[in-house]
């Protein structure tokens, strides 16, 4: 057992804080049947919910820093009701539904920034279920995880827009894809900020006092856009190129991609793949590792990480054991011969270049400094069988 960070295409998630898709999701094993392929990202589109109507003309795009569209709300199930926004009052409108964990999850949160601002703030979660009877019945149920009942978790206005009018004009029209999402409007009726509710605080409290930069933040805020469109022209490249076997073709993507939008960690990783299980070009493929170490020279993880997929997650045939042991020594180095993890990787790259003593000196070190008993009973597990495969071979 260990630290499992396989270096992947199929780690291309989203995500950093969870979210659930607009349409609600039902996670799929893409898994390839062929064996050498290189895994791609879960493309596949999400399972929708059944159709319901929205209106037919097309949102006007919404950016932070553009007017705030009007609402138009058929049920306000808790909490105060409102029609426009008033000047010098700031508003979050934040969409969820009740089939969505992480709008649930997010649900204290709010209610703790509402509790914190009062009326200074004004929360309205807007759920665009198309019956109402879900919602309120949602509002009557006990949260497992806390013993409360919804209705008090959910410290602030509850709305419920069965025909999306409202989810339309914020939602669609900011290319918005994944619940729960916030949108918080400013004292001047303009959309300020746009994100998970959950990294909401900071820039909240500089909008309420009046220091938050808006233009800056409609700059960055444009950037994401455009990148975000990129990226689904990207993908679908991708999805091409491997159908196609183009290998080539499939990194000069990347390789754009990158040279546009910036360095990205993942995508290096998907490059390191394409070249070393597509192309099965092992020269080239530790080549590009080797600039991603150097990339990455002070980040003890990443040396970790990278060391420790290539000694137990790849065949013999991939493997490069002799760069292995130098990014685990330089893992090592970086934290001073102090982390367990480290060294049961930098014992397992001794372990495989068969110097087998060398292995079993860094697993007792590893076994000394490891204070999680679980992770404890795995890497004694493991200085065990490196003991009792060297007593094998000396008898």
């Amino acid at each position: 057992m260990h630290n499992q960070f396989k270096i992947s295409i199929a780690t291309i998630t989203c995500i950093s804080i969870a979210a659930c898709n607009t349409t609600q999701t039902t996670e799929t094993n893409t898994g390839d049947a062929n064996p050498d392929s290189v895994p791609m990202a879960k493309l596949v589109a999400p399972t929708p919910l059944p159709e319901l109507e929205t209106p037919n003309s097309e949102p006007s795009p919404l950016a932070i820093g553009d007017n705030a569209p009007a609402i138009s709300i058929d049920h306000w199930v808790k909490g105060e009701e409102f029609d426009s926004f008033a000047d010098g009052q700031v508003y979050v409108m934040e969409f969820w539904a009740t089939w969505c964990g992480p709008c649930i999850t997010s649900m204290p949160h709010l209610s703790s920034l509402q509790a914190q601002y009062g009326d200074a703030v004004k929360f309205t979660g807007v759920s665009s279920e198309a019956e109402l009877q879900t919602v309120t019945e949602f509002l009557t149920e006990t949260n497992s995880s806390d013993g409360e009942q919804n209705w008090d978790r959910m410290g602030y206005t509850v709305a419920v827009d069965p025909d999306r009018t409202t989810s339309t004009a914020y939602m669609k029209a900011a290319g918005q894809n994944g619940i729960p999402t916030a949108f918080i409007v400013d004292g001047n009726g303009k959309v300020a900020w746009i994100g998970h509710p959950m990294s909401m605080d900071g820039p909240l409290a500089e909008i309420v006092d009046g220091t938050w930069d808006l233009a800056s933040a409609a700059e960055e805020f444009k950037t994401e856009q455009k990148r975000d469109l990129a990226m689904r022209d990207f993908r679908m490249s991708l999805r091409t190129t491997q159908e196609d076997g183009d290998w080539d073709a499939y990194i000069g993507a990347i390789d754009a991609f990158v040279a546009e939008f910036g360095d990205d960690a993942q995508l290096d990783n998907m490059k390191f793949d394409a070249l070393l299980k597509g192309k099965k070009d092992n020269a080239a493929a530790y080549a590009w590792a080797d600039t991603m170490m150097h990339n990455n020279w002070d980040n003890s993880s990443a040396m970790n990480a990278m060391a420790w997929n290539i000694v137990d997650r790849m065949p013999a045939n991939e493997q490069d054991l002799d760069f292995a042991l130098k990014i685990a020594l330089r893992g090592c180095e970086l934290t001073t011969y102090e982390d367990p993890m480290i060294l049961d990787t930098l014992a397992r790259c001794y372990w495989e270049l068969g110097q087998k003593y060398k292995a079993i000196e860094w697993q007792k070190k590893a076994v000394s400094l490891v204070d999680d008993s679980s992770m404890s009973a795995s890497m004694t597990a493991t200085l065990n069988e490196y003991n009792g495969s060297l007593a094998n071979v000396d008898q």
